[in-house]
């Protein structure tokens, strides 16, 4: 009687725990589907694309470049006419480019002004030198690669045409960079060259006085390629170069008080008895 009470006592154990057992599983299957626990990952990866700087190409210092000009504008703040010639060049540098036509104002002689009369004056005792010593007598009047002589602004259109057209490829290449106030020069000989390089600095945007074409002064005129000095002497430094050879300069100049720096370029030429064979200008860094 005790052993049959003890039997059902421990049925009905074992029986209770499986109803609660599979009303616990049942329970569980009825959870909706949006409501079960997921994993979610929460953890986002951030791609970064790093921008890949190309590398300059080396710099071929003996290729083949085009040949450049330089027109030497001998100027004058009183020259009525000069305005004309300005005119001009900037009609040939739209034509051209900036770095295919290399003008340089040469403010100079009579109807050139100095400053020892006038604060705003632009000319120079060294453009006076240039002036007398290739016998020039008029203004406006322009020398273009020195080689022709003195040319009136009827002729600047044809001589720059020619020289672009028909003069052959410069033998030495000529490569300057500038930061206020060094100045390094490359030249490169594609062929043998015995001659002079000269360097200028000019300055542009420059606001002083001009007589105009009718006569009156324009005390707000712009002007610009004005020659400020020269680097390496009046008539530049000798130079000779074998075939292939390659050097580099180094120059460091004073500007003067009333030159506005960040408007200064330098003009760097070659030439010889027969003229200037290649011509390079650079603005100068001011950073």
């Amino acid at each position: 009687m005790k052993k049959n009470r003890l039997h059902l006592i421990l049925f009905t154990l074992h029986f209770s725990l499986f109803i609660s057992a599979a009303l616990a599983f049942q329970a569980c299957s009825y959870i909706d589907e949006d409501e079960r626990l997921r994993v979610v990952n929460v953890v986002e990866k951030d791609t970064v694309t790093v921008d890949t700087i190309p590398e300059e190409p080396p710099v071929d210092f003996f290729a083949e470049i085009p040949r450049h000009v330089l027109i030497e504008d001998y100027t004058g703040q009183n020259c009525v006419n000069c305005p004309n010639a300005t005119t001009l060049i900037e009609q040939l540098l739209k034509k051209y480019d900036s770095e295919t036509i290399v003008p340089v104002g040469i403010h100079s002689g009579p109807l050139g002004v100095r400053q020892e009369k006038d604060p705003q004056g632009l000319a120079t005792e060294l453009g006076d030198t240039y002036y007398k010593h290739w016998g020039i007598d008029v203004q406006p009047m322009g020398i273009i690669d020195r080689s022709d002589g003195p040319l009136s602004t009827d002729w600047w259109s044809a001589k720059v045409s020619y020289d672009l057209e028909v003069l052959p490829v410069p033998p030495v290449n000529i490569f300057v960079e500038a930061a206020n106030p060094n100045i390094q020069v490359t030249l490169a000989a594609r062929e043998a060259f015995s001659g002079k390089l000269q360097l200028w600095l000019t300055e542009d945007s420059i606001t002083a006085p001009q007589k105009i074409p009718d006569g009156s002064p324009n005390d707000d005129y712009v002007h610009n390629h004005v020659l400020r000095c020269a680097v390496n002497g009046d008539w530049g430094e000798d130079i000779s170069l074998a075939r292939g050879e390659k050097t580099t300069l180094t120059y460091t100049y004073t500007p003067e008080a009333d030159w506005r720096t960040d408007h200064l370029a330098v003009v760097a030429f070659i030439y010889n008895d027969n003229g200037v064979t290649q011509v390079v200008r650079r603005k100068i860094d001011n950073h």
